[in-house]
């Protein structure tokens, strides 16, 4: 089962996290860009968002400045976390060029605090789950746009909880992280980014 695990931890490494929230925004919710547009958009976060970060910790490794690519210990995390930090501030000042894409960027605005929470709490030895929070920021994301776009997306998040189950006890069946760590990642992820697109909403 332990296969399994590592498996769920790789394909939903927080570094994918970003891109599979715009998919889903693409696929779910209303927005004006033609087909192109959205594939050109894409294309541009999966490179700045996805490969950018998986070249970094690739020479990160190479330098033995950290183990793998789960980045375990704490010191391991300050220079992924502050470049990924200053990734999702760069994405979220190239989609505000987008002027019909709001959405998107307040999402990069929320990744942007949730990456600076978890470097600000690294700085305090706490190694909060960056796998917990990352799915947690992708559910309230969809929690809020649900709200706002008045759509009944009951399947989908509780989907998405079912997911984020499974994550969760593959972090915790790894012993990546405590209990603490993991559901204190979720919550923080769930609750930063709705209260994100609140607070843009009034």
């Amino acid at each position: 089962m332990m296969w399994f695990y590592k498996l769920i931890s790789y394909l939903f490494h927080p570094v994918f996290l970003p891109f599979y929230g715009a998919v889903l925004y693409f696929n779910v919710f209303p927005h004006s860009e033609n087909p192109y547009q959205v594939q050109q958009i894409l294309i541009y976060i999966f490179l700045g968002t996805v490969l950018l970060p998986i070249l970094f910790l690739s020479v990160l490794k190479y330098f033995k400045l950290t183990q793998n690519f789960q980045i375990p210990s704490v010191n391991e995390r300050r220079l992924p976390l502050l470049f990924f930090l200053l990734i999702s501030f760069l994405a979220s000042k190239f989609l505000s060029t987008y002027r019909m894409l709001p959405d998107l960027t307040i999402m990069f605005i929320g990744i942007t605090f949730i990456a600076l929470i978890a470097y600000v709490l690294i700085s305090f030895r706490f190694r909060i789950s960056l796998h917990a929070i990352s799915i947690g920021g992708v559910i309230g994301v969809i929690l809020a746009l649900s709200k706002i776009y008045n759509m009944n997306l009951i399947l989908l998040i509780s989907i998405l909880f079912m997911l984020a189950g499974i994550i969760l006890t593959a972090r915790l069946s790894l012993k990546a992280h405590s209990n603490l760590e993991v559901y204190l990642g979720f919550l923080v992820g769930i609750f930063l980014q709705y209260g994100i697109f609140f607070y843009y909403s009034i």
